[in-house]
């Protein structure tokens, strides 16, 4: 990205994400790739987020508290106003997503992840256009606790 760039020529992508640490890890990523992250730590309020953020890709987590991503998933593409945009499944929990949800997902990415790997998931699922990053970046993310859903 250019020296003085604005951040709304960036991608926007939505974090869904409950665990913090996780959350500024993925909007680093993102950030790092050229896109502009907002991040919301909960599934509710994240619909009408999406409607009002217009992203170009949402990364949602399985395991949050009060609704499931797995629910929010469904409900992303249930509505008009947010069914075109891709939801990429960041979450240790992706090996119990059912298949009726896995096909409504542009892409499933396990716990740990690549930040290579996370951005040419965003890139390929239609996520915007963003600069790739360096293979000295490249890392994993070794989650743990509660929170590392």
């Amino acid at each position: 990205m250019e020296h003085g760039e604005s951040r709304r020529q960036r991608p926007v992508v939505l974090v869904v994400e409950d665990d913090a640490g996780v959350a500024a890890l993925l909007a680093d990523v993102l950030t790092w790739g050229g896109y502009a992250p907002t991040t919301t730590g909960s599934a509710l309020g994240a619909l009408d987020l999406a409607r009002r953020l217009r992203p170009a890709a949402v990364l949602l987590d399985l395991g949050l508290p009060y609704r499931s991503g797995g629910a929010l998933l469904g409900a992303l593409k249930a509505d008009p106003a947010t069914a075109a945009v891709p939801v990429l499944v960041v979450s240790a929990l992706a090996e119990d997503l059912p298949p009726a949800r896995r096909a409504q997902a542009a892409a499933v990415l396990g716990k740990p992840f690549s930040p290579t790997a996370l951005l040419a998931a965003v890139r390929a699922a239609g996520g915007g256009s963003a600069p790739t990053v360096p293979d000295a970046v490249s890392c994993t993310f070794e989650g743990g606790g509660a929170g590392a859903r």
